[in-house]
């Protein structure tokens, strides 16, 4: 979950980007990973994806009806808000429907990069990130129609899905599990669907690094935090960079 680049004075953290509600704790070798940075590379900046997520045509996510029951469109349509920026869902791309419809029924509070941020800012620790908004727009807009209904489709018979695999992997993450964090993952409708995965990790995975191959010989001790999904499975961060890993441990 806390890696060190061999030969290298890059870190790789696996982050929880949300943590439920009622549990609150992070795990010491988040503090210290933080302390231990000059600079931070985070995954991509949340607010900018936001004008990303309602297409330019009106209805748009009218084209996922087809791929749902009856009841679960109308489930769907019935639970999601009337007003705010995601609101209607008619409006938003199919991708922006799948991300944000699990976190309906979630209770949860701010999780790693946003705590690390704030903290960066305050003591003008320096922070870049590793994907743009348009990156990620193009990456998830490659999640096939099928795999987006098929998604809310088990959403939709297991509402209470999303809030226990949370708390679960959060229980697994605090842990310091990585498998552990990807057995639960793959259970969840999110992940277990190929298109899914490839678009949210896989494409991603690669993409990143590549661009963190340039940060392999620069001096300053680097702390890249992505969600710790991003590094178990196939395909993940650590097999795309190819190169040696050792665990950090934190002080006790």
């Amino acid at each position: 979950m806390y890696l060190q680049l061999t030969g290298t004075q890059v870190r790789l953290l696996g982050s929880m980007h949300l943590f439920p509600a009622t549990s609150r704790r992070t795990p010491p070798w988040i503090a210290e990973a933080y302390d231990w940075a000059e600079a931070l590379v985070f995954e991509s900046d949340p607010p900018t994806i936001l004008p990303f997520l309602k297409a330019d045509q009106p209805d748009s996510a009218q084209q996922l009806q087809p791929f749902l029951s009856a009841d679960a469109w109308r489930q769907l349509q019935s639970t999601w808000p009337v007003d705010g920026p995601l609101a209607p869902l008619a409006d938003l791309r199919p991708w922006a429907a799948l991300i944000v419809a699990p976190t309906l029924f979630q209770q949860v509070v701010e999780g790693v990069e946003l705590r690390m941020l704030r903290s960066a800012i305050t003591q003008a620790k320096p922070y870049r990130y590793l994907e743009t908004a348009d990156e990620v727009a193009a990456a998830l807009e490659s999640i096939p129609l099928e795999a987006v209904g098929a998604a809310l489709g088990l959403l939709m018979a297991d509402l209470d899905e999303p809030q226990r695999t949370l708390e679960r992997m959060h229980a697994a993450w605090l842990d310091g599990d990585l498998p552990a964090v990807h057995r639960i993952a793959i259970e969840s409708p999110m992940f277990n669907l190929p298109g899914i995965r490839h678009a949210i990790l896989d494409a991603r995975n690669r993409a990143w690094a590549a661009r963190l191959t340039e940060l392999l010989t620069r001096p300053e001790r680097t702390l890249v935090v992505v969600g710790a999904l991003h590094l178990c499975g196939p395909g993940n961060l650590i097999d795309c960079l190819a190169r040696p890993v050792e665990p950090v441990f934190a002080n006790p």
